[in-house]
């Protein structure tokens, strides 16, 4: 019997989540674990640095290198020593309710359980509401002037 023959085949193909919710949902998650390291790092008392592999040209070649980038955490403490969270789609926060986009956590030690927490809330769907805003927000930003205006005659 050969080894090809003791495998079991399927005609199925994976599946991959193309729409732009899910687009989105996995971009924020992406975003999601990477707070995460960083707030466990910033937990255990080290320094947490993102790196990205860069072509880096060395004596006249080019060689791929992991360097460091900067890295904004989405949390910051107060004046009282209370530590918020923005939950950011870009480099923006997202308004989870009407005019509120802060999440408070109170101690550093809360701090990765609501990220967590934030983590199921995307898996199930609850923010797709705000980044879509998020994402037309983007997008009327970006939107190039319509020309009938520009070049509308004057009345004579």
């Amino acid at each position: 019997m050969s080894i090809m023959d003791s495998l079991t085949l399927t005609s199925t193909a994976k599946r991959i989540d193309t729409s732009p919710v899910g687009t989105a949902r996995h971009k924020l998650l992406d975003a999601l674990a990477l707070q995460i390291e960083a707030a466990t790092a910033t937990i255990k008392g080290e320094v947490f640095i993102r790196r990205v592999g860069r072509w880096v040209e060395v004596n006249g070649t080019k060689e791929r290198r992991d360097v460091p980038v900067r890295f904004r955490p989405w949390w910051w403490k107060d004046e009282a020593g209370t530590i918020h969270l923005h939950i950011h789609y870009g480099n923006r926060p997202l308004e989870l309710k009407p005019g509120k986009a802060a999440i408070t956590v109170g101690a550093m030690d809360n701090l990765l359980p609501t990220l967590e927490q934030i983590k199921r809330a995307v898996v199930a769907g609850e923010l797709d509401k705000a980044m879509a805003e998020a994402i037309a927000r983007r997008q009327r930003t970006l939107r190039k002037p319509t020309a009938t205006k520009m070049h509308a005659k004057a009345p004579q």
